[in-house]
C-alpha cells in the first residue's frame, strides 16, 4: 500500500483504476451502500461519485449551521459534559468555525504517540505519502494513536458538533510543518448533507511561529460549499483533472481576496487539541527554521449514516470497518474504557 500513496503518474487520475481499487476495498465502501438509494443515487458505489449527482437535493445540514439559539445549546443533554472554557466556544461554533480545548491530552500520552511514531519509522512501518510531509493513517500500528482517536471526550463533542454519532476516517501525522496552502478539507472528503466532516487536530509538541503553525480564517465555514464545477476543473468522463488542486487552491485564494476573514495562527502548547468545522478554510505557514519539528496529528471524522466522498477525486470514501466496529460495540479492543456515544 505504501507505493500508492507516494505514486504521483498518469495512473493515479484515471477513473478505471479508481473502480477496480473500490472493488479491492468492497468492504469499506457498505456505509454508502442503502443510502445511495434513499436519496435517490442511481449508481453503483465502486463507480465516481461527486456534488453533481445531489444537484437539486435538499438536505438538513449539522444544527449548529443553522442559527441556533444560546438556550437551545445550552439545553442539550451533553452540554454540561464539557469544561466551561470549551462550553463558551460552542455558543460561537456558527460564527467562529472553530474551537480549542487546551492540555486536552497529557505529557505522557503525547510523549507515547511521539515515541511510537519514532519507532515505527525506524522500523520502516510508516512513511510519508508523496508530499513528503504527511504520514497517514499510523493508528493501524500504534495502539496509543488508536486509543485517542476513539477518546470518549472527544466523541461525545463531536457528536455534539454534528448533532449524529461519528467515526474515525483517517489520521495524519506531521513531523514539521505542511506549509499547506489555504484549503477546506470539505473539497477532499465531501459529505451528502453537506457539512458532515470535522477534524480534530493534536499539537504534539509546544509550537510557536518559526515552526511553520497550522492557520485559520474564522468565519470562512459560512462560505458556500466549493465543488468541481466551481473552479476550472477539467476532468472528463476516463479521468479526473491531475492539476485539480492547484487550480481549487487558487480559487480558495481568490475567495480569501474578496472576503474579510480575519487570519489567526495556532501557536499551540503540547497537548492542545484545536477542533474546526468540515468547510473552514485552514493551511500551514511556512517554516522559519528549516530545520525545525512541528510534531502534530490530525483526525479526520465522519458522521454516520450520511454518503461520504472525495469531491476533488469523485471517489466514494473507502472505511476501515474495524475501527467503526470497535466504536459500534462501545468499548475499545483490550481496554476497559466503555465508550458512552450517544445516538442522537
Amino acid at each position: 500500500m505504501k507505493w500508492i500513496q507516494k505514486y504521483t503518474g498518469f495512473l493515479r487520475n484515471l477513473r478505471a483504476v479508481h473502480g477496480l481499487y473500490n472493488l479491492f476495498h468492497r468492504k469499506g465502501l457498505r456505509h454508502n451502500k442503502h443510502l445511495y438509494p434513499y436519496y435517490g443515487i442511481q449508481r453503483s458505489v465502486y463507480r465516481s461519485i461527486s456534488a453533481s449527482f445531489f444537484a437539486g437535493k435538499g438536505a438538513k445540514k449539522p444544527w449548529l449551521d443553522n442559527f441556533t439559539g444560546t438556550r437551545d445549546i445550552e439545553n442539550h443533554p451533553l452540554f454540561s459534559h464539557f469544561p466551561d472554557a470549551v462550553e463558551q466556544q460552542l455558543l460561537q461554533w456558527n460564527r467562529q468555525g472553530y474551537l480549542i480545548w487546551e492540555n486536552f491530552l497529557d505529557a505522557e500520552t503525547v510523549d507515547a504517540i511521539n515515541q511510537d511514531i519514532e519507532d515505527l519509522m525506524g522500523k520502516n512501518a510508516v512513511d510519508f505519502n508523496y508530499t513528503g510531509r504527511k504520514i497517514f493513517n499510523t493508528y493501524r500500528q500504534s495502539a496509543v494513536v488508536r486509543k485517542v482517536i476513539k477518546e470518549k471526550r472527544l466523541l461525545e463533542l463531536l457528536s455534539f458538533i454534528l448533532d449524529k454519532p461519528v467515526v474515525p476516517f483517517q489520521t495524519i501525522h506531521f513531523l514539521k510543518g505542511s506549509e499547506q496552502q489555504p484549503h477546506s478539507d470539505a473539497i477532499h472528503m465531501s459529505t451528502f448533507p453537506q457539512g458532515y466532516m470535522i477534524a480534530a487536530w493534536f499539537a504534539l509538541e509546544d509550537i510557536g511561529p518559526e515552526q511553520g503553525p497550522l492557520s485559520y480564517f474564522p468565519g470562512s465555514q459560512q462560505l458556500p460549499y466549493l465543488t468541481n464545477a466551481d473552479y476550472d476543473n477539467d476532468s472528463n468522463c476516463w479521468r479526473v483533472d491531475g492539476e485539480a488542486n492547484a487550480k481549487y487552491e487558487q480559487k480558495i485564494a481568490q475567495l480569501l481576496a474578496e472576503n474579510n476573514f480575519p487570519k489567526m495562527t495556532f501557536t499551540a502548547k503540547k497537548g492542545d487539541l484545536l477542533i474546526w468545522h468540515g468547510n473552514l478554510i485552514h493551511g500551514g505557514e511556512p517554516m522559519l527554521r528549516r530545520e525545525a519539528t512541528r510534531k502534530s496529528m490530525v483526525a479526520h471524522y465522519y458522521a454516520k449514516d450520511v454518503i461520504c466522498y472525495h469531491e476533488i477525486s469523485e471517489r466514494p470514501a473507502i472505511f476501515d470497518t474495524d475501527l467503526i466496529g470497535e466504536i459500534d460495540n462501545g468499548f475499545y479492543k483490550g481496554d476497559s474504557d466503555i465508550l458512552d456515544i450517544p445516538k442522537f
